[in-house]
Parts: structure tokens; sequence; C-alpha cells
């Protein structure tokens, strides 16, 4: 069961969402709870307290979600899903709630995107490590500029092309960026696996 600030984050994750932070008053959370606005400030001083949380939370489901996504997988299969789902995500984040945090929130967003990109890397860094020690990749490939790449250009690369969603179709761009990462880092043994089982991977 959900305490009264994890009800407070979860209502404005899902307000924000449909009407952007800006159009959603902390009067509007309250209402939404029948809350006093006292208690609102009990667990958050200022709006902006609250707009942290509640990318905290949206990262912590996302993390969730990977999690489950990712067990017993080996790191060729991670990393193709990883892939997946980041094409997935792109067009479906609330336009509103974006806008609002980069034009009225910078310094919070800016820090959400440093961390976004942090947590990005550390984890392409294990999908390397695991390839490695599984067999699949290459032992001499660079594991910390590889990741440094992989955070900063897939997601940009992918919302740039979903401009042109005929040209560069879902499949096309997932398949442009699994064979990109593939051929950079994987070994024989790793390319046979993608070649026998890539369709198989969800």
């Amino acid at each position: 069961m959900e305490t009264q600030q994890e009800l407070i984050v979860s209502t404005a994750s899902r307000l924000f969402e449909q009407f952007g932070i800006r159009s959603v008053s902390i009067d509007n959370v309250c209402a939404e709870l029948r809350i006093s606005k006292k208690t609102f400030y009990s667990y958050f001083p200022q709006k902006e307290d609250l707009v942290e949380a509640v990318l905290m939370h949206q990262r912590a489901i996302q993390h969730e979600k990977f999690t489950k996504l990712f067990k017993n997988k080996n790191a060729i299969e991670s990393l193709i899903i990883s892939i997946k789902e980041i094409k997935r995500s792109v067009g479906h984040e609330s336009v509103a709630m974006c806008y609002d945090l980069e034009k009225y929130y910078p310094k919070v967003n800016e820090k959400y995107e440093q961390d976004s990109r942090q947590i990005m890397r550390d984890g392409f860094e294990r999908f390397l490590k695991q390839g490695i020690e599984e067999g699949y990749f290459r032992e001499d490939v660079d594991v910390e500029l590889i990741a440094f790449f992989h955070s900063l250009q897939v997601k940009k690369t992918f919302e740039q092309m979903a401009q042109d969603p005929k040209k560069y179709s879902k499949k096309r761009l997932i398949d442009f960026f699994v064979d990109l990462m593939i051929h950079l880092i994987a070994n024989e043994k790793g390319l046979k696996y993608v070649e026998e089982n890539y369709n198989k991977i969800e």
C-alpha cells in the first residue's frame, strides 16, 4: 500500500504527464487527493521538490521494468532489448511535461539528464563486461569509450530520425543500431548468436 508521500508523487506524475508541469498546481494535486496544503508542504516544501520526486519515481519504474526484462538474459539479449526499449520510448514522453521541465526547471532537468546519461553509461559498461566474460564480445573493446558513445548517441539519433517516421521506420532504426553496435563489439561467436537468435529476442 502506498504511503501518503508516494500517493502525492504518483498522482502528480500522472497529472504532469497529462497536462504538463506548469498547468498543474499544488492546489490541483491536493484536490485530487483530498488533502490539505499543510499536509502537502510537510512532504514537499516547494513545487520543485515535487518535480524532482516525480522524476525519481518515473526513473524507479523504468529501472524495475528493465531489471525484469534483463533477468536471465545474456549480454547480447540485454543489449538488443535495451535498444528496442529506447526506440519504443521515443515519442511516448509527455511533450508538455518535457517542455515545462526544460523551460521552467532547467537545473532540475539538467541534473536529471546528466544522471540519466550516467546510468545508461554504467549499464552499458556492465553489458560489455558481461559479454566479454560470456565470450560474445571482443576482449580488446574499449568499454569506457563505447559506453560513453552509446549513452550520448542512441536516444538522440532515435529522436532525430523519429521526425521522419515514413523514411526511418521503427524496424529500420532498430536493425541499424543493433547492427552498428554488434559489429563494433561482438566477436565471431557473438555475431553467430545474433544471426541465429535476433528475431527471437523480445
